[in-house]
């Protein structure tokens, strides 16, 4: 080797000694108040030669316009996937990239997961920091605290009638005695010296214990002031739905979930496990859905600019777009041994789970599953596509791709399918299947306008109207559950637009539907289902979508489109009054109070038994570990688990948003939380919001 090769070497070591790994620095842009313009700011340090590579990053769904001179694009693919395409050589230096986008509304929604794809080579993750413009911290409410007992627990007790003397607490055998003629889930508890149980169910005899467990905890050495409690729930459904779709929450952590949920005596826990971004439970005869759907990964990049999802779907709502990665909330899935486990113990705490697959919209893990096993297999048996389909929509979350074809035969083989695996898992785990949940809400505007074989069917029926389709598919989901003696549970839009035979039969078919939109005039939507007989379970993003943050704070996670909730917000939630559910306005002021006699509907007395709960909602976008679950839920969900069990307060008729009734009962609930909840939380090293 000559002395030139040797110096070129040396040069070329060098070079790579000292190439310093590319770095983002993502600095957030002021609202000028003229224009309402907001400009944020994308710095590339060491960005790589040339323009043959890309830069994937995660962004929360906003239009994108590059300011002059930028060197770059910032271009969508889909949901929160985007990328930057170079358009010019940045020679080494740095690339600063000025954008016009939407105003950060809090800090969680910037981007995120930047990995840097040279061409040929394998992503790598790169390094972000953040310039975060001065936020200052949010205080929505004052409370003056209450003189507590060690009857003062969460529910809170119906009646507690004190007694002379106290009773200690000891390793006895605690005699029980059934009761009859009694409200569901039922029970009383004398402590008189000793301790004597009566319940009128499984449920009542469950309950005494967690009340029992309360008091423990609550108890001065083990003792407490004697006393006759008598108490049961005044609804019968009070649950917590959880996404475990778009993020994904370990069996482990699930279990300790349920842990904490039954200490409030929640009796229902709605797992969300199929949407567009993952599926999460095992499935017999269709293992691509957890293969394949249930992990995240980078894209390729085709030729023309488009992506495909050779191996995972693409990575969006996570930071770590590795498939192998077994940290991440965005990879994971419940084996079927994981799914009979979580039945069981839910059900030892007297919980059922409701299992949820959304269709036909949010449906894009299964579509792109199916569409994986056709492309590996040539098995079309499942597949829930028609490729010559050039339908046009744009869902809710951005997707163009994540309706199910309700036209093809296949289709229904496929929900059979998941029907079964759902019934044979409730049975090994002997279980109650309450109700297989199919979602069916948000389907966007265009769906099967361009799919030859919806227009084929659509004229084999003589109809030309394409909402015609939502009827045939709701008849021939109603064919496989009616066939196999299983309910079906579904958003509210799952009984909205309907032909009457259709309706009548959802009605009979219903074991409930989530009422959740109560904006542009939706809010009138429950108790007109109520009233009609549809069973019905108050999931009001107003009051218990608790993905919404805790208040305005840039520093505080979660979603702002439907306001903020806090504590206040969730123990203001009246289920036989929903119009004064709301108290207060997005900046924490109170608020005008609506009524039935403001042209809504009241409920009637006939439709109040088919208000059958309440249920808190908590959609993960925002959620990148378990630490994130248990802050969003406590003790924010905890007014709802106070309504579930207490429905009707007594300041339920007041009518001015901070009537003292309501200062003062709410006044005594969060003194509870603060005394008692919070070292509860303590104890179990779990994280959660601190007032």
């Amino acid at each position: 080797m000559n002395t030139k090769t040797l110096l070129s070497l040396a040069v070329c070591l060098a070079a790579v000694a000292c190439a310093k790994p590319c770095r983002v620095v993502w600095t957030e842009g002021p609202t000028d108040p003229e224009s309402g313009k907001t400009i944020h700011t994308m710095t590339l340090q060491n960005p790589p030669a040339g323009t043959d590579w890309t830069l994937w990053f995660s962004q929360f769904r906003t239009p994108v316009k590059m300011q002059e001179g930028a060197k770059a694009e910032i271009l969508h693919h889909g949901g929160t996937l985007y990328r930057v395409a170079p358009t010019a050589d940045a020679g080494g230096k740095e690339m600063v990239l000025r954008y016009e986008a939407r105003a950060l509304v809090n800090q969680c929604r910037a981007p995120e997961g930047f990995h840097l794809q040279v061409k040929g080579k394998k992503p790598v993750p790169v390094e972000v920091e953040y310039v975060f413009l001065p936020s200052e911290p949010v205080h929505t409410f004052d409370y003056t605290p209450a003189d507590l007992t060690a009857y003062d627990m969460i529910p809170r007790l119906k009646k507690v009638e004190m007694l002379e003397g106290t009773t200690t607490f000891d390793d006895k055998d605690i005699p029980v005695f059934p009761a009859e003629g009694k409200p569901h889930g039922w029970y009383r508890i004398r402590l008189d010296g000793s301790i004597r149980i009566e319940f009128n169910d499984d449920d009542g005899a469950y309950y005494a214990s967690v009340t029992l467990a309360n008091l423990k905890r609550n108890a001065k050495d083990g003792t407490v002031p004697s006393a006759v409690i008598e108490d049961w729930p005044d609804l019968p459904y009070r649950g917590i739905m959880l996404d475990v779709s778009r993020n994904f929450t370990k069996k482990d952590d699930l279990l300790k979930l349920i842990d904490i949920l039954a200490h409030y005596k929640v009796n229902r826990l709605h797992l969300h496990f199929g949407d567009d971004e993952g599926w999460r439970v095992e499935m017999d005869g269709l293992p691509e859905l957890t293969s394949y759907g249930a992990y995240r990964g980078i894209p390729t990049l085709n030729e023309d600019g488009t992506i495909s999802e050779p191996d995972a779907l693409m990575y969006t709502y996570c930071v770590t777009p590795d498939r192998n990665d077994t940290q991440t909330t965005g990879n994971g899935f419940y084996t079927q041994a994981d799914y009979i486990e979580i039945l069981k113990y839910a059900d030892a705490h007297h919980m059922l789970v409701v299992p949820e697959f959304d269709i036909p919209g949010h449906s894009r893990a299964a579509v792109k599953s199916m569409e994986y096993r056709f492309r590996t297999t040539g098995d079309a048996t499942y597949r829930l596509w028609d490729p010559a389909d050039t339908s046009k929509y744009n869902s809710a979350q951005d997707y163009c791709d994540n309706v199910i074809d309700v036209s093809l035969p296949s289709t229904y083989a496929f929900i059979e399918k998941v029907f079964d695996n759902l019934i044979a898992l409730h049975a090994k785990a002997g279980v109650p299947l309450e109700a297989v949940h199919i979602g069916g809400d948000e389907v966007p505007d265009g769906s099967w306008a361009g799919s030859p074989s919806c227009q084929a069917l659509m004229k084999a029926n003589g109809v030309t109207d394409v909402d015609w389709l939502k009827d045939y598919f709701t008849n021939r989901v109603l064919d496989i559950a009616e066939a196999r003696g299983v309910k079906i549970a579904g958003w509210q839009e799952v009984a909205q637009h309907l032909e009457p035979a259709t309706y009548e039969r959802v009605k009979r078919n219903l074991a409930f539907t989530n009422f959740w939109a109560v904006s542009r005039g939706r809010d009138v939507i429950g108790y007109n289902f109520a009233n009609d007989g549809i069973p019905v379970v108050l999931s009001n993003s107003s009051n218990a979508y608790f993905d919404l943050a805790y208040n305005w704070s840039k520093t505080e996670r979660g979603h702002s489109w439907a306001g903020f909730i806090d504590e206040r917000r969730s123990f203001s939630f009246l289920p036989y009054d929903l119009y004064k559910s709301v108290r207060w306005d997005d900046k924490g002021q109170p608020t005008e109070l609506a009524t039935a006699s403001d042209g809504k509907p009241a409920l009637t007395a006939e439709g109040k038994p088919y208000i059958l709960g309440v249920q808190g909602q908590l959609w993960s976008e925002t959620l990148r570990n378990f630490d994130h679950v248990t802050y969003y839920l406590f003790p924010k969900a905890v007014g709802l688990f106070e309504r579930g069990w207490n429905a009707v307060p007594a300041w339920a008729e007041t009518t001015q948003p901070d009537d003292p009734a309501f200062v003062t009962d709410f006044d005594h609930f969060f003194s509870i939380i603060a005394e008692k909840e919070y070292p509860y939380y303590e104890s179990l090293g779990i994280s959660w919001h601190r007032h």
